[in-house]
């Protein structure tokens, strides 16, 4: 069996970690003085070693070819053997930014890469730099097409799981043509959670789906609205911008609204809202995704209470009723 544990994290410089983490920027770290632990970065470079970009970032025609270098740094103090290759790039369920495994088909940027020199070794305290090329197909789709280069060190090779750990720096490239910013929401499921105290609100959680169905990848501003009939109790609340939603990627989220009161039927209204795309600010010029659902909010402890009342009069009543019987008076 061959186990694969693994993650790219930030935009250049990475640190190794041997689980899929979201992407936060990071910065490679040394091994602890005194031990063997091998340890490792990539960044971008020219011919004569790291240039100071954050990734790689090309916009191309099709057919085009592009020629760069990738510094391969060893942090240890021994020397270390690595694997390199590029890989597309995906969102993880909760929207960070992954790799697909080495032993998964790469069709686009993946694909489109070149590296001069598949393996390297690395002396200790060194860097390697390894030119690669980028060859965009005359058919390349226009829009934004995203993988990352990858240097991976597998271990265990003798015991019968292999553990590879890899760093990488983020590949895009934009292909010139017409663009698309096109999102869309689905499966919007809202559900109602209510309190013991008949007078109190409650609290709605909304769980929906945003999905780049466009050729960009965006910066997304998610949020939520809820109200009765006739926009009574309106509520609203606005999540944290989502980085990057890759072209073709989807992410599900879950938002919770407070206070709010059970008013019987409640519009829900999603919006997924693009604000940058790379650099590009998309500020008023796309259009939201919008997404609506219906959900009853039903007070049930303020009618238990309302029926338990009204019980308790009822009640009364006909004991009253019973003592006039007794005495003969009016009923």
């Amino acid at each position: 069996m061959r186990t694969l544990l693994a993650a790219v994290r930030g935009a250049g410089t990475a640190l190794v970690v041997a689980a899929v983490l979201p992407v936060p920027p990071a910065v490679a770290q040394p091994a602890e003085p005194g031990t063997d632990r091998q340890t490792w970065s990539v960044a971008p470079a020219s011919t004569s070693g790291p240039d100071g970009r954050a990734g790689f970032d090309y916009v191309v025609e099709p057919g085009m070819r592009y020629d760069d270098h990738l510094a391969v740094r060893n942090l240890g103090e021994g020397d270390i053997t690595l694997d390199l290759y590029a890989g597309d790039a995906v969102n993880t369920g909760t929207g960070g930014f992954d790799l697909l495994a080495r032993d998964e088909a790469s069709t686009v940027v993946g694909d489109w890469v070149t590296v001069s020199s598949p393996q390297v070794v690395v002396p200790a305290r060194d860097t390697v730099v390894v030119p690669f090329s980028v060859t965009v197909p005359a058919d390349a789709e226009p829009g934004d097409h995203v993988g990352g280069l990858v240097a991976a060190a597998t271990t265990g090779g003798d015991t019968p799981v292999e553990v590879e750990r890899r760093v990488g720096s983020r590949l895009y490239v934009r292909v010139a043509g017409p663009i698309d910013a096109t999102v869309r929401i689905d499966a919007v499921t809202p559900s109602y959670r209510g309190t013991p105290n008949p007078a109190g609100t409650g609290e709605v959680d909304v769980t929906y789906t945003v999905v780049n169905d466009g050729n960009l990848r965006l910066s997304l501003l998610p949020s939520v609205g809820v109200s009765g009939l006739f926009g009574l109790g309106r509520r609203s609340t606005t999540g944290e911008v989502l980085p990057e939603l890759l072209p073709g990627n989807a992410v599900t989220l879950t938002q919770t609204l407070t206070g709010v009161w059970p008013l019987g039927p409640l519009d829900i209204r999603v919006t997924a809202d693009p604000v940058t795309s790379a650099t590009q600010s998309l500020g008023g010029t796309v259009a939201p995704a919008t997404a609506d659902a219906t959900l009853w909010a039903v007070p049930w402890t303020a009618l238990v209470a309302l029926a338990s009342f009204l019980g308790i009069v009822i009640a009364l009543w006909r004991v009253r009723r019973k003592i006039r019987a007794l005495r003969g008076g009016p009923r």
